[in-house]
C-alpha cells in the first residue's frame, strides 16, 4: 500500500541557508535580465507545509516564499520577460506561464518550475515601473530534525 510518497524524506536546508539561496538565485535572475534589484524590498516569508487533507506536521518543516523587486520602466518589461524565459529554459526549468507586456492590465510575466526539485520561480510586472522576482521552495525540513510521518 502506498502513501503517495508523502512520507519520503524532505530536502534538508536551514531557513537561513534557504534565504541565502533565494537571495543568490534572484540576484542571478536579475543579472540575466539586465536589471538591478532593490535589495531593501526583499522579503522572506516562511510558511507551514500543509498536506492535501489540511494536515500539518510539527517537526519544523516549512516552505519559503521569497520576493524582491527591481525598478524597470514599462518599455523594458517585455525585454526582461524574454531574457528571463531564455535563462530559465537554459537552466532547465519548465516554463509554466509566459506573457509579454501589452498594457497596464496585461502585464509581462514568466513562471517556471524545476520538476525534479519542485522549486518554482515567478517574475513579472507589478506596476509600470517595478518588476517582481520571486522564488518558492517545496516543503523542506531543517537539518538535524526528525521528520514526522504524515
Amino acid at each position: 500500500m502506498s502513501d503517495d510518497a508523502k512520507n519520503d524524506p524532505l530536502p534538508r536546508l536551514s531557513r537561513a541557508r534557504a534565504t541565502q539561496w533565494a537571495e543568490e538565485h534572484t540576484a542571478r535572475m536579475a543579472e540575466a535580465a539586465g536589471v538591478e534589484l532593490d535589495r531593501a524590498s526583499a522579503e522572506a516569508a516562511f510558511e507551514d507545509c500543509v498536506g492535501r487533507k489540511d494536515e500539518v506536521a510539527h517537526d519544523g518543516r516549512y516552505s519559503l516564499f521569497y520576493t524582491v523587486y527591481a525598478p524597470v520602466p514599462r518599455e523594458r518589461h517585455t525585454d526582461v520577460a524574454r531574457r528571463l524565459r531564455a535563462d530559465f529554459e537554459k537552466e532547465g526549468f519548465r516554463i509554466t506561464g509566459y506573457r509579454e507586456y501589452q498594457d497596464d492590465r496585461l502585464t509581462a510575466l514568466v513562471d517556471a518550475k524545476d520538476d525534479e526539485t519542485r522549486f518554482s520561480l515567478a517574475t513579472g510586472s507589478v506596476s509600470p515601473t517595478r518588476y517582481l522576482f520571486s522564488v518558492r521552495t517545496p516543503c523542506m525540513i531543517p537539518p538535524g530534525v526528525t521528520q514526522q510521518p504524515q
